[in-house]
């Protein structure tokens, strides 16, 4: 999974660092003409839409990623796991509120229990086989969007940052702390995310393919360099 490998690389240092920035006071720095974020009441980036545009990013990406497991575990006969996929994909392709880090941590650990129990199935039946390979596209397609939430946190990280050099006033910079809070929980989750589904990745296709199941166009959605 060398493009995972390499954004998680990637993305763990740039968080790091804008993590660092986030919790020490920032000296002032000179404003350039012309530049973005020359003034505490201008601000360079809407980082509050940009935030948002993340957030909907990996929310789909995770609604995609539970669609696809409600499939596999159909599959594999785990009527209670399916049901429970399937609730969270509906979720978080509602309009409602949703806790992204714990879906984070659900759909993680979904995908590590329907590993667990695709290791120990036998051949399925061809019915099962088609289930299961109705899981397969939406699966690519969430693998696809988490891999641009990471671009999309990498670029959110570097404006935060570059936004919060700009403000030379305490009150406002720490009032933007505030509001950046919660990209930043989700930022902070995406690696180790980003760690599970490059192992989970390999597993779901190696698993379709022992089984002769056709993972053509699955894999097409997939992010370069995948296969």
């Amino acid at each position: 999974m060398k493009i995972l490998n390499i954004k998680l690389f990637t993305f763990i240092t740039t968080f790091l660092f804008s993590f660092s920035i986030m919790s020490v006071a920032l000296p002032e720095v000179p404003k350039l003409p012309g530049f973005g974020g020359g003034s505490d009441d201008s601000p360079a980036v809407d980082l509050p839409s940009a935030q948002a545009n993340l957030e909907a990013t990996m929310r789909e990406a995770l609604a995609n990623l539970n669609k696809a497991e409600s499939h596999f575990q159909k599959a594999l006969g785990n009527s209670e796991a399916a049901a429970a996929a399937e609730s969270r994909a509906d979720t978080l392709s509602s309009d409602g509120d949703v806790d992204l880090n714990s879906a984070l941590e659900t759909t993680a650990s979904a995908r590590k229990a329907g590993a667990e129990a695709e290791s120990k199935a036998g051949e399925l039946s061809a019915e099962a086989k088609q289930e299961y390979v109705k899981g397969l596209l939406p699966y690519a397609q969430g693998v696809a969007l988490t891999v641009k939430v990471s671009d999309q946190a990498k670029s959110w990280i570097d404006a935060a940052q570059g936004e919060m050099k700009s403000l030379r006033n305490p009150m406002k910079l720490n009032k933007l702390r505030k509001s950046l809070a919660g990209g930043m929980k989700i930022a902070k989750a995406i690696p180790d995310f980003l760690k599970t589904l490059g192992t989970s990745s390999k597993g779901v296709f190696s698993f379709a393919k022992s089984q002769k199941m056709d993972t053509s166009n699955a894999e097409k959605e997939m992010p370069a360099d995948e296969f």
